[in-house]
């Protein structure tokens, strides 16, 4: 039976012409290319950057099926592949030469008057109040109040996620084999009336974090932004976030992979 394959991408130059060579590497192997996406498709490629293969896993509800991304943008954290390998990529891919990187994304529950709603985010979620205003937060974690917080807002980011937003923060550099999740602070007050903390806290990915408006921000509005994406909500009560239970995804690495090396070689 061949084997189906979805391919995302998005509208660059480069990116077009390495989808039409990947269409060729794969229809000589015998693979199906499917026109949309499908949950039973038996691979998923993502050719692009790190914001194309965001994308993709957001309009595609964050699937289950392995991934394989094909950098043609710039830092290309979530990629394993280049235009200059695809042959070899799939030939890899067939033969078993790689290893899953599994990757649990970030989830906001966020409790409102009348109702609940649920935002998830690969690599992180951003609460904040209105742009005009300072944000006053009550931060607890599993029901522990740890401080009054008064600044921009505060960062909830996945291990993957460190890297992005959370590293221009001055967070923590995780790896991915840590089940954690990092919560920092947005430009925090340090004031007589607030001493905020400045560092990022790490904490289990099991641990429950909460946030409630407080001071000017009491039943207000938030904004909240997942990887990128905003939202605006009016009469919440609180939000909620932990790591997602009922979403992974499963990225394809070669069985060569360093996370190290290259973070080395991407970022520092």
């Amino acid at each position: 039976m061949s084997k189906t394959v979805y391919i995302f991408r998005n509208n660059k130059d480069n990116s077009i012409s390495t989808c039409e060579e990947l269409i060729g590497v794969l229809k000589a192997r015998g693979y199906i290319i499917l026109k949309e996406y499908r949950e039973d498709a038996d691979l998923l490629a993502c050719i692009g950057g790190d914001g194309t293969f965001l994308s993709f896993v957001h309009k595609c509800r964050f699937p289950s099926t392995p991934i394989i991304g094909i950098n043609t943008g710039h830092l290309g954290f979530f990629q394993e592949a280049s235009p200059n390998n695809l042959d070899e990529t799939i030939d890899d891919i067939e033969n078993g030469r790689i290893k899953i990187q599994k990757i649990k994304p970030v989830q906001a529950k966020i409790i409102t008057n009348k109702n609940e709603f649920y935002r998830v985010g690969l690599n992180e979620i951003l609460v904040r109040g209105h742009f005009s205003h300072v944000s006053q937060f009550d931060v607890s974690i599993d029901d522990t109040m740890i401080q009054t917080f008064s600044g921009d807002g505060i960062l909830i980011s996945t291990p993957v996620g460190s890297t992005a937003y959370n590293y221009s923060l001055d967070g923590s550099l995780v790896s991915p084999d840590l089940d954690v999740l990092q919560l920092t602070p947005v430009a925090p007050m340090n004031t007589n009336a607030y001493r905020c903390f400045h560092s990022s806290i790490l904490l289990p990915a099991s641990e429950t974090i909460m946030i409630k408006g407080t001071g000017r921000s009491t039943g207000g509005g938030i904004i909240l932004s997942f990887d990128g994406r905003t939202h605006e909500f009016t009469n919440v009560q609180h939000v909620e976030i932990t790591q997602s239970t009922d979403k992974e995804i499963h990225l394809i690495r070669h069985e060569s992979y360093d996370y190290w090396k290259k973070l080395s070689t991407k970022l520092l």
